[in-house]
């Protein structure tokens, strides 16, 4: 099955689930593309993703690779 790897406007938590499925095939034969974590004004993760080059690269830490914001969070969520 040809595959592409693209993206809504997902944030960086989003976008590093993308990417560790993405990394574990071989191929994207249709390429892939992730720029929602560039669009957002604010993001959910301590520490933003690496862009360069036109190439992402995929978080190493524990899980997703990606450690939250607590402040951020508390400040973006829903109050009810």
């Amino acid at each position: 099955i040809e595959l592409y790897g693209g993206c809504l406007l997902e944030s960086s938590i989003g976008a590093a689930a993308h990417m560790a499925v993405f990394s574990t095939l071989p191929r994207l034969e249709w390429g892939s593309e992730h720029f929602g974590p560039r669009i957002l004004v604010e993001d959910l993760v301590a520490t933003p993703l690496v862009f360069e080059e036109f190439e992402i690269r995929v978080p190493t830490g524990p899980g997703l690779g990606v450690t939250l914001d607590e402040d951020k969070v508390r400040m973006m969520a829903r109050k009810m």
